[in-house]
């Protein structure tokens, strides 16, 4: 593709000047040479299979579409009466090709998933960091993944919907791209227009499938997190959520704990499980294997309380 042609294209595709080369890796030829040929502008499925026909760009446009809607090049536009697709953009189809091209992810440098990383958090803080501040105010604003959960309050979502559970891979933790902690581990229960699963992807699971993945998950020190179309088993490094509530300081406000930590030095045999799995270095075990406990590291996220295997941790509902 020429030069000119293939910069017009990344403009349209929105992508910055210093991941161009990573976006070459995201985006075939051919899937360029439709970004250029659509534009910005919705386009129904009919003009944009007469498009297709007319570039040659597939011998079977329908396909052709299905294929780029699943790698999130194509959204679906919900706003028109009849089938429409746009194009998406760099933000839109990183996760996708972290998530789901994880391999051909992997061969990116250190240097250049930094860069994509740093991107993507920038563009998520913009979009949401200010509803954020707006919970800090007391306002009622809506932001996902506000509400950390206990494993009970988890299985009562997943129970809701039943048929409509799906299991993905966390697109923080691909994107971060560090291997020792387990990806496969985000649950949605959406799978409308522009959802993963509408898209082709994801894992489909009953409602005791469910339980047992999160109960797994929770065990292994990931965070519940989230409400009522999804949850995340967040660990608090990757968790774009927590970066961002980091980033603003919303600790306390977002994501919102229900519970207070209780810990019962009194009742605790110190095997240390709790500090190998809490996310915050709240609980820590020291040279002498002693445990201890600092209240002001804890985010409240409760996932050390059922792994306690003695008790010595409890939950107690905050007044709020």
């Amino acid at each position: 593709m020429e030069q000119e042609r293939l910069q017009k294209a990344m403009e349209l595709f929105e992508v910055p000047a210093n991941l161009e080369q990573a976006a070459q890796a995201m985006v075939q030829e051919v899937e360029w040479e439709l970004i250029l040929a659509m534009g910005k502008e919705p386009m129904t499925d009919a003009d944009l299979r007469a498009l297709i026909e007319k570039h040659k760009l597939a011998a079977d446009p329908a396909d052709f579409i299905r294929l780029c809607y699943s790698r999130a090049i194509l959204n679906k536009v919900t706003d028109l009466e009849e089938p429409a697709w746009k194009i998406s953009n760099l933000y839109g189809r990183y996760p996708y090709f972290a998530q789901y091209e994880y391999y051909a992810y992997g061969k990116l440098s250190r240097e250049t998933k930094d860069a994509l990383n740093a991107f993507d958090l920038e563009v998520y803080l913009g979009i949401y960091a200010d509803d954020v501040r707006s919970k800090m105010r007391g306002e009622n604003t809506h932001v996902h993944n506000s509400d950390f959960l206990t494993l009970e309050e988890a299985y009562a979502f997943v129970e809701k919907h039943e048929g409509h559970i799906y299991l993905y891979p966390c697109n923080c933790k691909c994107m971060m791209y560090y291997h020792d902690r387990p990806l496969n581990v985000c649950m949605g229960f959406y799978d409308g227009p522009n959802s993963e699963a509408d898209r082709g992807h994801g894992e489909r699971l009953t409602v005791r499938q469910a339980k047992e993945k999160l109960k797994e998950f929770n065990r292994k020190g990931l965070m519940q997190n989230g409400e009522d179309y999804a949850i995340c088993n967040c660990d608090g490094y990757c968790c774009y959520p927590l970066q961002m509530a980091r980033a603003v300081g919303s600790k306390g406000v977002y994501p919102k704990s229900h519970y207070d930590i209780d810990w019962h030095p009194e009742e605790c045999i110190n095997c240390g499980k709790c500090a190998t799995i809490c996310n915050f270095g709240a609980f820590q075990r020291g040279a002498d294997k002693t445990v201890t406990y600092r209240k002001d590291l804890c985010w409240g996220c409760t996932i050390c309380a059922p792994n306690c295997p003695k008790g010595a941790i409890h939950l107690i509902p905050k007044q709020n």
